[in-house]
């Protein structure tokens, strides 16, 4: 019997590449450095938490992770494959690369199943059925299954 390690891959095999992989990354706002020297290494299956001060650059990391922002230095890898400046490549790279602002707003026309599903749609192409039959398992992923034929305006808190 073979074990396996999210990290590692099957035993006696060579480490997996890490899904991140960040080395010597640094990005200035003009005379502000934000990044400096950051070094991040996230295995396959890990969950990570970025906790800050407001300022203190989590958003810039996660920015230059997809390359919505350009880095000044450093590489980027995403599952072995760098993070190009620009082209075909990058576009094909962030379809697998996904990110929730902390501005967003959702369609206040759809419900949060709609709102759900537009991405699968229009970034991967899925079919409406395939994705109308997976959105539901997502919202109970993250507890908001209950929620699903709401509208943003019926929401705790609205939607502004």
């Amino acid at each position: 019997m073979t074990t396996t390690d999210p990290a590692t891959g099957p035993a006696g095999a060579p480490p997996a590449a890490p899904m991140i992989d960040m080395r010597s990354v640094d990005k200035h706002f003009g005379d502000l450095h934000v990044l400096r020297g950051i070094d991040l290494q996230v295995p396959a299956g890990q969950v990570l938490v970025l906790l800050g001060l407001s300022g203190s650059g989590k958003s810039t990391l996660c920015r230059t992770i997809n390359r919505l922002e350009a880095i000044d230095s450093g590489t980027i890898s995403i599952d072995g494959t760098p993070m190009l400046r620009e082209g075909e490549e990058l576009a094909r790279l962030r379809v697998d690369v996904g990110m929730v602002f902390q501005q967003f707003n959702l369609f206040a026309h759809k419900t949060v199943l709609q709102n759900v599903m537009l991405a699968p749609m229009k970034v991967r192409g899925t079919g409406k059925a395939a994705t109308r039959t997976r959105a539901p398992g997502l919202l109970a992923r993250v507890g908001v299954d209950s929620q699903a034929d709401k509208y943003p305006a019926q929401l705790s808190g609205g939607q502004q």
